[in-house]
């Protein structure tokens, strides 16, 4: 959405307030923490033992609203903020039509966006589900993995840096635009 917001020269605001948390847990991370389980369940016995386990993943960074903000500010070079309780509120209370509307904000000039660079569809899209627009924290305790099975995480905390590294991977893929 932060391209989108920098298509459209305006101020992102995000619903609710800074300090909505909203973990994150980078993609190879991700990727290792299966791989890691998986040799762990093999590695003591577990594989068929009837035993079942649960583990989320969550880096250390505490992530929230503000966070993604920060970075989105620095990378797209655009202004940020949040809506507020009253404004929130009255979201909450009209979503159906608030997610439409919001919905159609975006996607057209994305779509422009990806036209300009002559990228024919991606994956990427700045849809959103009502669900993500409600007052719900996504956040959960990703220490459980490192105390049971002693994974380590290799990326501790959302950066501007890993962020502007998955976007550079989408542009070498062709599905992110090339400003």
């Amino acid at each position: 959405m932060g391209r989108v917001y920098k298509q459209l020269n305006e101020e992102m605001k995000l619903l609710w307030n800074e300090s909505l948390r909203i973990n994150t847990v980078h993609v190879e991370d991700v990727c290792r923490a299966t791989w890691h389980v998986a040799n762990w369940f093999v590695e003591n016995g577990k594989v068929g033992s009837g035993e079942s386990f649960v583990f989320n993943l969550a880096d250390k960074g505490d992530t929230n609203q503000e966070t993604i903000n920060f970075h989105i500010r620095a990378i797209f070079g655009i202004e940020t903020g949040f809506a507020g309780t009253v404004v929130s509120n009255f979201a909450k209370l009209n979503i159906e039509s608030v997610t439409e509307e919001t919905n159609e904000k975006h996607l057209a000039p994305w779509a422009d966006i990806l036209k300009a660079s002559r990228i024919k569809s991606s994956p990427l899209t700045p849809y959103l589900d009502k669900e993500l627009l409600y007052k719900n924290a996504l956040s959960v305790d990703g220490t459980k993995i490192t105390k049971v099975t002693r994974f380590e995480y290799i990326v501790p905390e959302v950066t501007q840096a890993k962020l502007v590294e998955v976007i550079e991977g989408y542009r070498a893929l062709n599905i992110w635009p090339r400003d």
